[in-house]
């Protein structure tokens, strides 16, 4: 058992340190393509994940690098879940509710491009915000509880968009999202997830080719 236990350990403090350098190199890839970036779409989106087990409606916006290469930062506010909590005594009875939202900074990779149609790759990094409060009476004893987590993870996955006349772009993304584990104490999760999201987009700009330049 004991074998085992430090095998788990080791691949648990492995896999952390990668996420780590991973983040790290996404930063450093991020932070200069942003500035040569033009902000050319802003729209809503509605989704549904896994871990939050609720819908979510959130603002996407697009930063056009070149035809390639689209950075994509979004916002998603989840609806509370609630779950009423009942340990078979008829003395214990309440409520844990937990309050999501989250924000993603992508990059997209277009891999089809026929027209009005875009295939793409996307890869990011997930900020998740975590409110978990707690209600409950055990016994006689009232209990109101408080806690509030951010736990930082990495997004993969796929995604589409239609070019509508050049003015509407609806989308659609499958991304999961590699996180952490959550503890409150009395319940514990995962910022893990698989998430199914779709939205509309408008054109505020006109795609422009930024190059470097310089004067001799």
């Amino acid at each position: 058992m004991n074998v085992f236990s430090n095998f788990e350990f080791d691949l648990s403090r492995t896999l952390i340190k990668m996420k780590k350098i991973f983040i790290n190199t996404l930063m450093i890839l991020f932070l200069p393509l942003a500035g040569f970036s033009q902000f050319t779409h802003m729209g809503l989106e509605v989704g549904y994940s896994s871990e939050v087990k609720e819908p979510g409606i959130g603002l996407f916006g697009i930063y056009r690098v070149n035809d390639e290469i689209k950075l994509t930062p979004n916002f998603m506010y989840y609806l509370p879940h609630k779950i009423n909590t009942s340990y078979g005594t008829p003395l214990t009875e309440g409520t844990q509710t937990f309050e999501w939202w989250m924000i993603n900074m992508d990059g997209n990779y277009v891999i089809i491009n026929q027209g009005m149609f875009e295939g793409y790759g996307l890869m990011g990094l997930n900020f998740a915000n975590i409110i978990w409060e707690r209600d409950e009476v055990q016994g006689n004893l009232p209990i109101k509880e408080r806690r509030q987590e951010l736990n930082l993870g990495l997004n993969v996955g796929a995604g589409i968009r239609l070019n509508l006349g050049n003015k509407v772009v609806p989308f659609g993304e499958l991304r999961y999202t590699l996180g952490s584990k959550y503890d409150f104490l009395v319940t514990e999760g995962s910022t893990s997830q698989f998430g199914i999201f779709a939205g509309i987009l408008i054109r505020i700009a006109e795609d422009i080719d930024r190059t470097i330049t310089e004067d001799f």
